[in-house]
């Protein structure tokens, strides 16, 4: 097994009090190999350095995105530049999952840059592995940033070329979140596993609830539907912390309430594929 190890900020990686030190130390992936039959000898294969950041910000990936089967892509979705590598079997430049190769990094306008209180957060593929979805947590999921005077790239998800990175579109949420302290980012989502071509999301948003978003035309993506529950009263913290799409029902992790299964039908997820099971962070096949 190929392990992908990486620190959601190099905070804490120095002792030196210097920004700029502590984050040279926090800037890498770890590739860790482990063997199945002897998991005591697992062994670190290599730290692979990331680029950027562009911005002085607190490095890191805070998660990644792998899809494999004929695609063979990992988004490392780090400070304001996520890292996209070659895991294997492309014809260029030719890297492993032992082995990624750095591809490209992928910035936008207001991300994660100085003064924005985030940074990107979450990264996952289309399932034929064309787009690049990135998501990012201004206010640490703590503060309300989905509200209604907020800017759009606040409370967005990003759509990009999973090969150039050039920018395809962006989806805002469309309800503002204006209750007293209604804490929401666009936060952990992953993708329904079409055979048809479309492309569909579902995300968890803290308190903005969990909504499903077409983005087939990444360029002009529509909202098919939506839970969004009142705010929290008295205000607190909590709400859809992911929301994942799973053999035709989406499940809920709310902070406040626990485990909450909703069932979106209708022709966009039809034809949606069962899977025995699901890492919303690793996509082990991909589609044509």
């Amino acid at each position: 097994m190929i392990v992908y190890s990486n620190n959601s900020s190099s905070t804490g990686c120095g002792t030196s009090g210097n920004l700029a030190q502590e984050n040279a130390l926090g800037d890498f992936i770890d590739v860790i190999e482990v063997p199945f039959g002897q998991p005591q000898n697992a062994n670190l294969l290599r730290r692979e350095p990331l680029a950027g950041p562009i911005t002085n910000v607190r490095t890191g990936c805070h998660d990644m995105g792998v899809i494999l089967g004929s695609v063979n892509l990992a988004a490392c979705a780090s400070a304001d530049a996520t890292n996209v590598f070659d895991i294997g079997a492309n014809s260029h430049p030719g890297g492993s999952l032992a082995d990624p190769v750095f591809l490209y990094t992928v910035s936008e306008p207001g991300v994660g840059q100085a003064g924005t209180n985030g940074r990107w957060h979450s990264a996952t593929f289309s399932w034929d592995g064309k787009v690049l979805i990135l998501g990012w947590e201004p206010g640490g999921g703590s503060e309300p940033e989905c509200q209604t005077t907020d800017p759009d790239v606040d409370k967005s998800l990003f759509f990009y070329d999973a090969h150039t990175g050039a920018k395809l579109g962006q989806w805002v949420l469309p309800r503002g979140q204006d209750g007293i302290a209604e804490n929401c980012t666009v936060h952990n989502y992953n993708i329904v596993p079409l055979r048809n071509g479309r492309y569909i999301a579902v995300g968890g948003h803290y308190q903005a609830g969990t909504w499903a978003t077409e983005f087939t035309d990444p360029a002009h993506p529509v909202t098919i539907g939506w839970s969004d529950p009142p705010a929290i009263s008295p205000p607190d913290l909590g709400g859809a912390w992911s929301s994942y799409w799973y053999d035709n029902f989406i499940y809920e992790s709310s902070i406040t309430e626990g485990l909450n299964v909703y069932r979106l039908s209708g022709n966009a997820t039809g034809g949606a594929l069962r899977l025995g099971h699901l890492n919303p962070q690793t996509q082990e096949f991909s589609l044509p």
